[in-house]
């Protein structure tokens, strides 16, 4: 590499190099302010990556100030303390720390002592205290001889304090000359998973000694964040001698007693003091208990390990960042979070803590030097821009024209070159006027409004495109936009777009705003100005028209299971029929999705209508092809209008017309049906209704059934069906399929299906307060519901809202909506899978299912609908249907229910073919919530299970 280019490379770098040597600086010297980042890392991460520790096995008895009030001036007579150890010891406490200092002799040691000796596992405290009186070294501050000799143990109480004067962490082992004493938490420990048989220590003579002027430690121990995962309960010393029962709380347990006394309790600051003040030197030592069992402390990473890892991280960015582009550079950026990630990984995984902060500072550093870098590039790069505009001129799709202020032309780019079919050199210092006389009329126009822009200073853009002749002789139109050169016009630029193209298609787009863009046919625009014009000519001519709304049967289906791309197909092929039944001045418009519009004039009577609607319903009923291989059965519902006899308004002849389709689709399709006025009625009883649901929503009318699902083998209840009914104010209970397709089609069915979600699983949680078994729910879902992603939002917080598990809740929707818009379905079924609740399909089979998409979807449940089940011991295609569905869905790895179980003898057949669940009157009808708990009872009522 030659020098210039090396100079680049490291002039690229400098900002991950000086981050290197910053970190090469500061790390091996300990700086505090990094320590004390690293230290508000270590805070934040623990916590976060910290194990699942065991439930918490220790306990202070904390010598508090109402103890003190009760017991007198510290220090106590050690009576009191021998009592307190032999209710422990009777309690049956694993092991019992003691972080008083017992330094000199007192009164009641005997009796401490005989306690300590029955009870063989108390644990005494040692600690470190500097010479006095300018002696140097440390003194270690012991029991006396005669309670030592009847400790289990002993165990020193040092704590480290950090940078930041937070206490975090202590040694396994201490001492003066040698670190000989485990810590106390570690020496409880070791007491607590011993056998009950104390041996006493060797007999010290004295309790003071400076064997060392150095207090030697031994084993780093990092505690965890003190946060309520490892808090100990606390037990008063005063209630503990009044309340001798409060000592059977604390069986098997490690208790450590200290005082919490203000004044006394020697407090200690930890990283959790902001939040709930100092803590007691004996709750530290219990957390650190905890933390040593639940394998929760921490080793420091050394500081060479830490600054290799540091310069190993910003060595790779030093290396590929200025090798990327900006978008990827800047991308990397987010890589400022890999230190604190991969040091709460490590510290989960190994239990080993490697302060991110300096890797992270240096990152950020780096990070910063490059984009200063990249900055002044940057600069240089528009320098270059600005050089290389006239360059980027010349290649516009535009003819550009740069004229002075004189009008002459100064350049042309080559879109203008070739629209003239002069070269630059043939037109400079020419006049545009000149120019302009070859090519177009409209010559005075411009150079009007060249005028304009030049006295003005301001851009003008022609309203009207200019017809321009080519040099081989075509006319092209072009939109003319004249722009002022600098502050004093200096001249001007015309750019010439070609908008040739954009007219024509602006032209089809006027045809297309009158016209269906699938079938051709006539659009719902186009149909109303014909129907207004007939109406007009037929009440002058005293003729009559005929409004024929024709609308598919169960088309949905046919999109649902073949796809769009059928159902397109279908439809023109519709459109072709139609138009073939009807005469050649006839009117078949396209009114939107599967609904055909036939307007008919010049009609003497009634007849010969109902013979052109007989017509249509023949020819859409033979058999359409939408794919190769696949032949569909198609029928109709028509609903027809006369007009004027019905009504001279075009609005309302339609609305008259929809009205009669829908009578003609509610006797069950295939059929068509004159406008009659009793059909205004059953529209006003339809408003009603949706007015009374609306009312029934906000009045909360509505109640859930449950119906209960049984297991076959076991006979056993796993899980119910949440079934609505709404009850009217007068007490009348009306089942769903007499006022569900009303909220359908009223949009309130999605209202109403959130109120189910929510009221299912409130009942749920109330079932689990009262203790009763709980078992899955299934909730249906509408396809409205199913539309978009709300409801996601609904389940998740109907499930925090009451706090029932998601694995208690079940969602199920039906084929038909399952297999609609597979790819929106899927992604909606997946955030409802990553909740944790699960999916079923209700009433498959009625539906045309692609298995590739089953397949794909999150569904743990296969519904099979009871029309299948209710004949299965007698018609063989049902029991076949069966028995297919069960092993197809055993082989996708799905749970089969059977609705409508309502017989022994097809319990028998479901039970032979393996089927899982039965839900049916054969077990119980639909219950209000007040009776399913005899089925929630633990002695909860079965299915018995018949042999197959």
């Amino acid at each position: 590499m030659n020098p210039a280019r090396a100079a680049r490379a490291l002039a690229s770098r400098a900002g991950w190099l000086f981050a290197m040597l910053l970190a090469c600086i500061t790390l091996p010297a300990g700086w505090e302010p990094l320590q004390r980042l690293d230290l508000l890392a270590y805070d934040a991460i623990e916590p976060i990556f910290r194990l699942q520790g065991t439930p918490v096995r220790s306990a202070i008895v904390a010598i508090d100030e109402t103890s003190l009030a009760a017991l007198g001036r510290w220090p106590w007579n050690r009576g009191v303390h021998a009592e307190v150890v032999d209710r422990l010891a009777e309690a049956g406490v694993a092991a019992i720390g003691v972080s008083i200092l017992f330094a000199e002799p007192g009164p009641g040691d005997e009796r401490l002592a005989d306690a300590m000796t029955r009870s063989g596992r108390v644990v005494l405290a040692v600690a470190p205290r500097a010479a006095e009186h300018g002696a140097s070294g440390v003194l270690e501050v012991r029991p006396t001889p005669e309670l030592r000799a009847h400790a289990a143990a002993l165990g020193h109480v040092d704590v480290e304090l950090d940078a930041d004067g937070l206490a975090r962490r202590i040694f396994r082992r201490a001492g003066s000359s040698s670190p000989q004493w485990d810590a106390l938490a570690l020496a409880t420990l070791r007491i607590a998973g011993r056998n009950n048989e104390a041996s006493s220590l060797p007999t010290h003579e004295a309790w003071l000694q400076s064997a060392s002027p150095i207090w030697r430690r031994e084993g780093e121990m990092l505690l965890p964040y003190p946060d309520e995962r490892g808090a100990p309960i606390a037990i008063s010393y005063i209630r503990l001698l009044e309340q001798p029962a409060l000592a059977d709380q604390l069986r098997d347990k490690a208790v450590f007693i200290g005082t919490t006394a203000s004044g006394l309790d020697g407090a200690l600051a930890t990283p959790a003091s902001s939040q709930h003040g100092s803590m007691a030197a004996v709750e530290f030592h219990a957390r650190a208990y905890e933390a040593v069992r639940n394998g929760q402390v921490y080793r420091s990473a050394a500081p060479t390990l830490t600054l290799a890892l540091t310069l190993l991280f910003l060595a790779v960015p030093a290396l590929v960042h200025p090798r990327l582009d900006i978008g990827r550079a800047i991308g990397l950026g987010s890589l400022v979070l890999l230190p604190p990630l991969a040091s709460g990984f490590v510290l989960a995984r190994t239990q080993l803590w490697i302060p991110p902060a300096a890797a992270t500072i240096g990152f950020i550093i780096g990070y910063l030097g490059w984009f200063a870098v990249d900055l002044r590039r940057s600069r240089r790069g528009l320098r270059h821009a600005r050089q290389d505009a006239d360059a980027t001129l010349r290649s516009i799709a535009d003819a550009v024209v740069t004229v002075d202020d004189d009008c002459r032309i100064v350049l042309m780019n080559p879109v203008a070159e070739r629209l003239t079919g002069l070269p630059l050199a043939g037109a400079q210092q020419r006049r545009l006027g000149e120019l302009l006389d070859t090519f177009t009329e409209q010559r005075a126009q411009i150079d009007e409004t060249l005028g304009v822009c030049l006295q003005q200073r301001r851009m003008i853009r022609l309203p009207e495109p200019i017809a321009w002749r080519m040099p081989d002789g075509t006319v092209c139109a072009l939109r003319l936009t004249i722009s002022p050169i600098g502050e004093r016009a200096e001249g001007a630029v015309l750019a010439f777009n070609d908008v040739t193209e954009a007219l024509a298609a602006t032209s089809r787009l006027e045809h297309e705003a009158t016209h269906d863009t699938l079938t051709g046919l006539p659009n719902r625009a186009l149909l109303l100005d014909r129907l207004h014009h007939a109406l007009a000519q037929a009440d002058r001519r005293c003729t009559m028209i005929a409004l024929l709304f024709v609308d598919l049967d169960r088309f949905k289906r046919i999109n649902d299971s073949l796809g769009h791309h059928a159902g397109d197909r279908v439809l023109e092929i519709v459109a072709e029929r139609l138009t073939a039944a009807v005469r050649g001045g006839d009117t078949v418009a396209r009114w939107g999705g599967d609904e055909f519009v036939v307007l008919m004039e010049n009609l003497d009577d009634q007849p010969a209508v109902a013979a052109i609607a007989h017509k249509m319903i023949e020819l859409l009923e033979r058999d359409v092809e939408a794919e190769p291989g696949t032949n569909l059965a198609l029928s109709c519902s028509i609903g027809i209008g006369v007009g004027p006899r019905d009504s001279a308004d075009a609005g309302t002849l339609l609305l008259m017309a929809d009205r009669a389709m829908y009578r003609a689709k509610r006797q069950g399709g295939g059929s068509y049906t004159f406008y009659s006025p009793e059909m205004n009625t059953w529209s006003r009883d339809r408003l009603k209704m949706e007015s009374a649901l609306r009312a029934a929503l906000q009045n909360r009318e509505f109640e859930l059934h449950y119906q209960p699902q049984i297991d076959i083998r076991s006979g056993r209840l796993v899980g119910l069906e949440a079934l609505i009914r709404w009850r009217r104010a007068d007490g009348e209970l009306i089942r769903p399929d007499a006022f569900i397709p009303a909220a359908e089609e009223s949009g309130l069915i999605r209202g109403i299906g959130d109120w189910v979600i929510r009221e299912a699983t409130s009942q749920a949680a109330r079932w689990k307060s009262e203790g009763l078994l709980p078992v899955p729910l299934a909730v249906n879902v509408s396809a409205q519901q199913c539309s978009d992603m709300n409801v996601v939002d609904t389940i998740r917080s109907a499930l925090e809202d009451s706090g029932v598990a998601p694995a208690m809740l079940k969602i199920e929707l039906t084929e038909s909506t399952a297999m609609h818009d597979a790819e929106r379905v899927a992604e909606l079924l997946s955030s409802i899978d990553r909740l944790g609740v699960g999916v079923a399909v209700d009433d498959f089979g009625t539906g045309y299912s692609s298995l590739s998409l089953l397949k794909r979807f999150p569904i743990s449940e296969l519904k099979i609908d009871k029309s299948f089940v209710h004949d299965i011991t007698s018609d063989a295609d049902d029991a076949a249907i069966v028995r297919g569905t069960i092993a197809l869905a055993h082989s996708l790895g799905m749970t089969v229910v059977a609705e409508g179980v309502e017989t022994q003898a097809q319990l028998r057949f479901l039970a032979r073919h393996r089927c899982n669940i039965a839900q049916g009157l054969l077990s119980s009808p639909p219950l209000p919530a007040d009776e399913v708990r005899n089925w929630l009872e633990a002695s909860a009522p079965g299915l018995r299970r018949t042999a197959p």
